[in-house]
């Protein structure tokens, strides 16, 4: 555990977020969560954007402000051990990350946008990560790997993507739902099902059964 606290800014979302928030809980650290005024507050973050970490030092020091969810992430990866030690693992891991990221910008896009080459765009890019995600995920140190020493990074990223992404095609595109459950494949969900059963987490994820309706 660091002996830093910390703060979450959001909206009060699963979003991007959720990744943090769970290594948060996984690490035992003192945290807390604020859900700034939008978008009174937009001009005082630091890129006016959320979420926001703030990082307060248990010496009084300055606090450590940081901004852009993946970066978020990757610091409390770092900082609490959420990474694989093969360097080369890590990296598999960020890139994973980085494919879902992908996929969760273009379906901001046609969330704005119904074009035709939109919906092309992130249809072929959810049929991408499908089918990269089971070699992946048994290679790159996650939880259901053969070499696995408990929760990482790309455990809490994977299953907060898929969090993120049922909740919110239920809400505003339910026409996609089918797209994003087909992506679920057996190793998906295997991966959902230690995360949801994790003690640490089980203040963030106790009701998760309810997004997650294909786990027995």
């Amino acid at each position: 555990m660091s002996s830093s606290s910390y703060v979450i800014r959001y909206f009060g979302v699963p979003g991007l977020a959720e990744a943090s928030r769970l290594m948060l809980l996984a690490s035992n650290s003192s945290w807390t969560e604020e859900t700034p005024e939008w978008p009174q507050e937009k001009p005082n973050q630091p890129f006016g954007r959320l979420p926001v970490l703030v990082e307060k030092r248990a010496d009084g020091g300055p606090d450590f402000v940081l901004c852009e969810s993946g970066t978020i992430e990757r610091y409390l990866a770092r900082t609490f051990g959420f990474f694989p030690s093969d360097p080369k693992k890590a990296a598999l891991q960020e890139q994973l990350h980085d494919q879902m990221a992908d996929v969760t910008t273009a379906y901001s896009q046609i969330r704005n946008n119904a074009s035709d080459s939109a919906k092309e765009k992130f249809n072929e890019l959810l049929v991408k990560l499908k089918e990269i995600l089971p070699k992946a995920l048994e290679n790159n140190g996650s939880s259901i790997s053969p070499q696995s020493n408990g929760l990482t990074y790309i455990d809490m990223c994977v299953y907060s993507f898929f969090k993120h992404m049922i909740i919110f095609t239920l809400k505003f595109t339910p026409e996609y739902i089918d797209n994003i459950l087909d992506a679920v494949t057996p190793e998906v969900t295997k991966l959902i099902s230690i995360v949801i059963a994790e003690p640490s987490l089980q203040s963030r994820v106790a009701d998760d059964k309810k997004v997650f309706t294909f786990l027995a």
